[in-house]
């Protein structure tokens, strides 16, 4: 009986080599399962005083080390899959990592139209300058949706401004475009903007603008109080559809 369960124990640890912890390895399949199963089986009749072996003993032990060799081959297959895979992914992020770094420090901006970069038809973007608040909105309808800076910090407010330079009505969604931003100061470290429900945010912008008329919207960017002084210049940085672009929009 000792033996049994000495068996049993060594099945369940070849279980686990190929099961592996978590999700470092995948599950088994059905032909994998069956080889541990029939494996298992064979072992426990082996220990078992009333079952008669039909076989002989070296067919019989024969038996047993082809199937421990397929199972134990499959289990070091499948790790070697797994840890080919963790490779090219941890290959793959490093190399984003790095191209991500070259791209925002050092591509210089270029001067072109926010709205011909995002695909808006009929409309011009410009900007109208950087004011530092406490708080914005501090007055009109918005106030509800007002955003607080941190603690330490100001809120740089950038002003885009908006303007159909068409003939006809201009449908505009900025929204829909998924498009991802960040500012940059002086040339700068770029930041991220801050999300928010102001129904003047650049970046959820939806809206339907006549000829000639022109809607002001911002960006905000949480920024540091000795860093809010009146920048020379600002850079907008763009990613959409796959691609980047920094601009100096002012």
């Amino acid at each position: 009986m000792k033996k049994k369960w000495i068996c049993i124990a060594l099945i369940c640890s070849m279980m686990l080599s190929v099961t592996g912890c978590g999700n470092a390895i995948p599950e088994m399949s059905d032909e994998q399962m069956t080889l541990v199963t029939e494996y298992a089986a064979a072992l426990l009749l082996k220990y078992d005083s009333g079952y008669e072996p039909m076989l002989l003993d070296d067919e019989h032990l024969a038996a047993e080390e082809e199937m421990q060799k397929r199972i134990e081959e499959e289990a070091a297959r499948m790790e070697a899959l797994e840890a080919a895979r963790d490779a090219a992914k941890q290959e793959e992020s490093q190399s984003e990592t790095e191209n991500s770094g070259i791209e925002e420090e050092q591509e210089a901006a270029v001067v072109i139209d926010p709205a011909d970069f995002l695909e808006l038809s009929g409309v011009s973007i410009s900007c109208n300058g950087v004011e530092f608040k406490d708080s914005y909105p501090d007055s009109g309808d918005d106030l509800y949706f007002a955003v607080t800076a941190s603690k330490g910090c100001k809120l740089a407010v950038v002003h885009l401004e908006i303007i159909n330079t068409g003939s006809t009505e201009s449908n505009i969604d900025i929204f829909n475009k998924n498009a991802k931003y960040k500012v940059s100061f002086n040339g700068g470290t770029y930041h991220n903007v801050m999300m928010t429900m102001l129904e003047n945010d650049f970046s959820m912008y939806v809206g339907t603008l006549a000829p000639g008329e022109k809607v002001d919207t911002v960006l905000l960017v949480d920024l540091k109080e000795e860093e809010c002084a009146s920048p020379a210049t600002i850079d907008l940085y763009m990613k959409y559809n796959g691609e980047t672009v920094k601009t100096s929009v002012y």
